[in-house]
Order: C-alpha cells, then structure tokens, then sequence
C-alpha cells in the first residue's frame, strides 16, 4: 500500500495559506507563498531599521520611527513583526539561510585551492540587493552579524578540511580565522569606499591572494610532516 505523503497548513502572517509536504519546510513554503506587498513591506521595515541601526542603537530606536520610515503605521508593523528583535532575528535568520545555500552549492574541497567559484557565488547574492547590504555594513550590529557568518564559515571549512588537507588541527582553525576575517573586513570597506573597483575585480584579486597563500601553507605543512632522513 502507498504511504500517504503527509499534508499540513498554516496561515502566516500574510494571510496566505500555505501547503506543504514531507520534504519541504514550513519557512521555504512560508517564503513562496507570501505576496509582493507583503514581501515589499517586510523588506522596508527591515531596511528602515538597518538604516537606523548606522545612526543608534537597537535599543534606542522605537516602532513609530520604524514605521514611519517605512511608510507604514505601527498597526501593519505588529502584523508582520512582534518587536525589533523579530525583525532583526529574521534578518540574521536569511543571511545565514543565504550562505547555507551558497555552501550547499559549492564544492567546498576545490573551493579551497581555488575560491573564486565561491567568493562569486557570494558577490553575486551582494549585488542583487547592494542598497540593503550597503546599510547592513554601516549598523551598529554588523559585529554581531559578521561574527555568526564567520563562525558558519569556520565549522564548515574544519569540518570538509580537517581529513583533506595535511595541516596541525590548530594552525587550519587560525588559517580559516584569518581569512574569514580578513574577507569581511575588505567587503565591508569596500562598500564604505566610492567602489572605486569592481565587485567582481576584488572577488578575483581576493581569490588569487588567498588562494596561493592557503596552498602556499599547505604545501610547507605537507613538508614538515615528512620526517626527514638520516644521513
């Protein structure tokens, strides 16, 4: 006898009813399934609050000037979010969702002799949405933002390098550290800059300088494991 696949229903806060599978999640079906109004007004208040965040902090910032920035009234921003902190977990929530898909598609071994597939992946999603990511790395949260981002990054790559590449389990965790952090930083103030290069022109220069640099430290690691002979 055939096994039922299992069928649910939620009503979400756009009021769309939402159907869903075994297999597929309630966010993905929640996300497909949400209108352009309500997807134009949720990415307005989350864009108001990043603006205000470079100005202040969470703290400091109220609902009405959340809405009043979004051209809406507190009415329709309780309809979408509870606070502040829902909307800025639900903009930690889709950066993070982002990268795992980015990971997902990328192939994570060669990425590390040769980043660029990734770094574009990465550059790509920037450019769909610069005005939004452009205000991201001028909040007062960026810290906080970067410091989840990276600690992704970090687990990912251990993980995928720890049984591949022949390097001290300490010195790989401080390699990934530094390129981790290093690739935020110059994102970040590559967009505080006038973007006096092109995205994709710092992509490939990044790409090639820690590129090299990592197989460079790989191959002297490889080198020192060998145990020298005897004369």
């Amino acid at each position: 006898m055939a096994k039922r696949k299992q069928v649910c229903g939620i009503y979400h806060k756009c009021n769309v009813f939402c159907y869903f599978t075994g297999g597929e999640t309630m966010l993905d079906q929640k996300k497909e399934q949400m209108d352009k109004r309500c997807r134009k007004t949720r990415k307005a208040i989350k864009i108001a609050l990043i603006k205000m965040m470079s100005e202040k902090e969470l703290s400091d910032i109220t609902i009405t000037e959340i809405a009043e920035d979004a051209d809406i009234n507190r009415k329709t921003f309780y309809s979408h979010y509870r606070d502040l902190y829902d909307v800025l977990d639900e903009i930690e929530n889709d950066l993070v969702s982002k990268i795992f898909q980015i990971l997902d598609r990328a192939d994570l071994l060669k990425s590390i002799h040769n980043p660029y597939p990734l770094f574009h992946q990465i550059t790509s999603e920037m450019n769909e949405d610069i005005e939004f990511y452009s205000l991201l790395v001028q909040s007062k949260d960026y810290n906080n933002f970067m410091d989840k981002i990276k600690t992704i990054l970090k687990e990912r790559f251990l993980e995928m390098c720890q049984n591949t590449v022949q390097m001290e389990k300490e010195i790989l965790s401080f390699t990934i550290d530094f390129i981790t952090s290093g690739l935020t930083s110059v994102y970040r103030e590559w967009v505080r800059s006038d973007n006096r290069i092109s995205l994709e022109q710092l992509t490939r220069s990044l790409s090639t300088l820690i590129g090299s640099g990592f197989n460079g430290l790989a191959e002297e690691q490889k080198h020192e494991a060998i145990p020298s002979k005897s004369i």
